[in-house]
């Protein structure tokens, strides 16, 4: 990790990740079941995802608060 001017920590990602950028809306799975989302941080191995709104009344959904770390291996880019 680099820190920046402002003294915030700079997060290299991995190759793997370069094409996860923020805001884009991916797929993935969680415990066996399909979720989308839209990824709000970019981590070194993997990614703050925001649940689409149509989960909000799920179970995993509320266990979370509605983000979940899901790693670049396990998600796929939707348009």
């Amino acid at each position: 990790m680099r820190r920046t001017l402002n003294n915030e920590k700079k997060i290299e990602v991995s190759p793997a990740g370069k094409k996860f950028t923020k805001g884009i809306h991916v797929s993935f799975k969680f415990h066996k079941h399909a979720f989308k989302g839209a990824i709000e941080k970019q981590l070194r191995n993997s990614a703050v995802i925001k649940f689409d709104d149509d989960y909000k009344n799920t179970i995993t959904y509320q266990d979370a608060k509605g983000k979940i770390i899901i790693s670049y291996g396990k998600m796929k880019i939707i348009d």
